[in-house]
């Protein structure tokens, strides 16, 4: 309460952010508008606004693309106070019958002032770099599949995927080199396909070890990724990534909000007496979710209680799908208290752990080492 007395008596400016121009509005510590103005989004601009706002105002503008470079400029100006909103929470103003930057920058100022704006979390600079590269390697992954499904779907249709040698591994060094020798003629554009195909695939594969490389000298020393990579099955990879998303949990009051900031919880209608639910929201990150899901997939084959948990859910839902979320919410649940009390997972084999810290520790020095 305190914090929120102390900012009475301020000024607070909003802004519409664009990306060559953004729409400023700012209020007296009254609500009234005391000046409402157009600045580039370039030096000339920032100056203005500088000139313009008093440095302890309260400063709120929208998560757009533009998010976080305006909240570097305005940092490096002096100004402390500055708070991004939710853009899905603020839905309402593109919903608007009277829609147009001024009115925007208005409805922003006016929801701040009265501190009723939803926010939204900015990364630091290394904690983006090390998103970005954490989203890189998902995005490549998920390439990857989908190239092996259409390499292995041509196959087939060609009617020589059988001929290949019996492997654990659908992509072994035995059946890549088996793939790669293949004939059909030597007028045959197959032979070009196959080959072609192969080299998309490899190429995204290399593409690969730079990204892991470099996230292991950046992540090496979280103590949140060290504590969740306690979790037999998960490695440093999804560790990382999911703690990427996660950040402070204390932000979190509690695993309800986690989950609800991940999108792991089913939308509700309630009305009065009636309560009704639906499917998972995916409110949240995409990335964040397609995380925890691998990582509940590979918990349950190393851990019969959560296995035994989806079993249940799913006989008494009926449905593999609904269980499936039941038990990310779980597992969510799970992480949340692991990170927020600073313990190790409850079933943690600790002769894993050690290794696979090991492994991180041997790697990551190595990369630092050949770097220097």
């Amino acid at each position: 309460m305190k914090k929120k007395r102390d900012r009475e008596g301020m000024v607070t400016a909003a802004l519409d952010l664009g990306d060559s121009e953004s729409l400023a509005t700012i209020l007296s510590p009254d609500g009234d508008v005391v000046d409402s103005f157009s600045m580039s989004m370039n030096d000339d601009g920032y100056s203005l606004f500088a000139s313009k706002v008093p440095k302890d105002a309260r400063i709120a503008f929208e998560a757009t693309s533009m998010a976080y470079p305006v909240s570097r400029r305005l940092t490096a100006l002096g100004y402390s106070d500055i708070t991004v909103a939710h853009s899905k929470e603020l839905a309402w103003i593109v919903k608007s019958k009277k829609k147009n930057d001024r009115i925007d920058s208005l409805k922003i100022a006016r929801l701040h002032m009265a501190h009723m704006l939803p926010e939204s979390h900015l990364l630091s600079r290394q904690e983006q770099v090390k998103r970005d590269l954490l989203i890189q390697r998902v995005t490549l992954g998920k390439e990857i599949g989908k190239m092996k499904l259409k390499l292995i779907a041509y196959l087939k249709r060609e009617d020589v995927y059988l001929s290949l040698p019996e492997s654990s591994d659908g992509f072994s060094r035995e059946r890549r080199e088996a793939i790669r020798s293949m004939r059909f003629g030597d007028d045959d554009g197959r032979d070009l396909v196959i080959r072609t195909m192969m080299d998309r695939l490899e190429f995204l594969e290399r593409q690969c070890a730079p990204l892991e490389e470099k996230v292991r000298t950046i992540v090496k020393d979280s103590e949140d990724i060290r504590r969740l990579m306690s979790i037999k099955g998960v490695d440093f990879y999804l560790a990382s990534l999911a703690s990427s998303y996660i950040g402070d949990v204390n932000r979190f009051p509690d695993d309800d909000h986690l989950a609800s900031f991940l999108g792991i919880v089913p939308e509700s209608w309630d009305s009065a007496n009636v309560k009704r639910r639906g499917h998972m929201s995916k409110e949240g990150p995409s990335t964040a979710r397609w995380a925890f899901s691998v990582m509940t997939d590979t918990v349950m084959r190393y851990n019969p209680r959560l296995k035994t948990y989806y079993l249940s859910v799913k006989k008494r839902k009926n449905s593999g799908s609904l269980a499936h979320v039941a038990t990310m919410r779980k597992l969510v649940r799970m992480v949340d208290h692991m990170l927020r009390y600073k313990e190790n997972w409850r079933w943690e084999d600790e002769a894993s752990t050690t290794k696979k810290l090991a492994n991180l520790d041997r790697e990551a020095e190595a990369k630092t080492m050949g770097g220097d």
